[in-house]
């Protein structure tokens, strides 16, 4: 089967029961067919990981899982279900005997049809796009959660494979799957509708939306007419920040965005995005209407910076869009300081103009330090650094390295004084000493008088 070419796909129906019913209803497990049906699938559910059911006939006879020979019976046991389609069923009343859960339901079947929402004729690229899907009989959706349970609507866009197409030999692209649990875009659920929400990514080009529903039994889709995807109307241009004539780097990096308004209202359009900086920083911004479209970037640092944008606005035809436009990237690097051209090379700009070379030679703005300083610095503080710890971390003394040369000196004074004492004392003194000690009453003048 192409899926370029309109097919005629039979449609799946739930045969009328009981007053206008889709589903019968179980009752002490037992269930009654119709005459004139042709195919019937029955669906049980089960506690979960018990044995697969038996089937009872109107005659008494039983029908297993192994009973099963994929042309009159086919059957499917899960762990939490069987799925059993019959063809050309005994008429009458029939049983279930085994572990069946008491919203278990018989579907009988010969159809069923698949509706879903028809894609808009020309949509953008990267335009975001909401579907609903249901599984019905004359217009009544099944509403029946296990059943859904046991089926799967996924939505895919197929080339129409036309060569003047710019899509022409690409693969198909896969939208996603329809689902029904109350989450995301899905509204209520388990109540028969399917959602899915997908973003056109695919190129421009003409292209076939399907859609299918899948089973263990049975599968069906269903196709709508080709569609057209055009280029997105957004594009961006990055002035990044420059050094201008006085030698500064300008503070801001220009993102701008224009519109091509030949399809869309260009006053209802709204832009909400994030900026991404090098360092991990996040910026907000929100453009709407005609403002002015240019947005300043602090250029604070250098590297890697992201824009994330959302567009929303209406098309001329009053059909409203969504855009989840791809992330923007743009790196700046930091820019060369241009160096210093020193007087005293002037003889060697002259020689290089002379030889051809480049007219300006690149000569370092500062000299290079010695390496034997550098080393004596280090030294320096290391041996510093080192006294400090002894003295005030180890509390440590230094010893006076002169101590012992003071300490000889000290001794050679007491040596000299002990000798003084020791020498025999000068003349003149004995002389004073004999006196003292031979003065006497026979060295003294008597000048006294006689009495008479």
């Amino acid at each position: 089967m192409s899926p370029t070419s309109p097919v005629n796909v039979p449609k799946l129906n739930f045969i009328k029961n009981y007053a206008g019913k889709n589903e019968i209803k179980i009752l002490n497990n037992r269930f009654r067919v119709d005459y004139h049906v042709e195919e019937v699938m029955l669906l049980f559910f089960r506690k979960q990981g018990s044995k697969p059911i038996v089937l009872i006939q109107p005659d008494g006879s039983k029908i297993y899982p192994r009973d099963a020979n994929d042309k009159t019976i086919e059957w499917h046991a899960d762990t939490g279900y069987d799925l059993i389609k019959i063809k050309e069923p005994m008429p009458g009343p029939w049983q279930a005997v085994g572990k069946i859960l008491p919203d278990s339901k018989i579907i009988i079947l010969t159809d069923i049809e698949l509706q879903a929402d028809s894609f808009p004729d020309v949509v953008f690229q990267y335009e975001v796009i909401k579907a609903e899907a249901r599984v019905v009989n004359s217009n009544e959706v099944i509403k029946s959660k296990m059943f859904h349970e046991v089926i799967s609507l996924r939505a895919n866009l197929y080339p129409t494979q036309d060569p003047t197409q710019d899509n022409f030999g690409t693969s198909i692209f896969q939208l996603g799957e329809f689902l029904d649990d109350g989450k995301g875009l899905d509204e209520r659920p388990r109540d028969g509708v399917f959602t899915i929400q997908y973003t056109i990514k695919t190129m421009h080009g003409e292209w076939i939306p399907n859609y299918r529903i899948n089973a263990e039994l049975f599968s069906r889709e269903l196709m709508q007419d080709p569609i057209t995807v055009v280029d997105s109307p957004i594009s961006f241009t990055v002035l990044p920040a420059k050094m201008n004539d006085a030698g500064e780097i300008d503070r801001y990096h220009n993102f701008m965005f224009t519109v091509d308004d030949t399809n869309i209202d260009n006053l209802s359009l709204l832009f909400q995005g994030t900026i991404r900086f090098p360092n991990g920083d996040k910026q907000t911004f929100s453009v709407e209407g005609m403002q002015e479209r240019r947005i300043e970037i602090f250029n604070g640092e250098y590297g890697l910076f992201t824009v994330d944008m959302h567009v929303f606005g209406t098309k001329k035809d009053g059909r409203e869009f969504h855009l989840d436009i791809p992330p923007y990237q743009f790196v700046t690097e930091e820019p060369e300081i241009d160096y210093i051209v020193l007087p005293e090379m002037t003889d060697g700009l002259m020689d290089a103009e002379m030889e051809g070379g480049d007219s300006a030679l690149k000569v370092d703005a500062e000299p290079e330090l010695p390496v034997g300083f550098i080393i004596f610095i280090n030294i320096l503080i290391l041996s510093f650094g080192c006294l400090v710890i002894w003295l005030f971390v180890l509390k440590r003394d230094i010893k006076n390295p002169f101590a012992r040369f003071f300490k000889k000196k000290d001794k050679n004074k007491e040596d000299s004084e002990m000798d003084f004492e020791n020498e025999p004392q000068p003349k003149s003194e004995e002389l004073d000493n004999n006196q003292d000690i031979d003065d006497s009453p026979d060295d003294i003048l008597d000048l006294s008088l006689p009495e008479d």
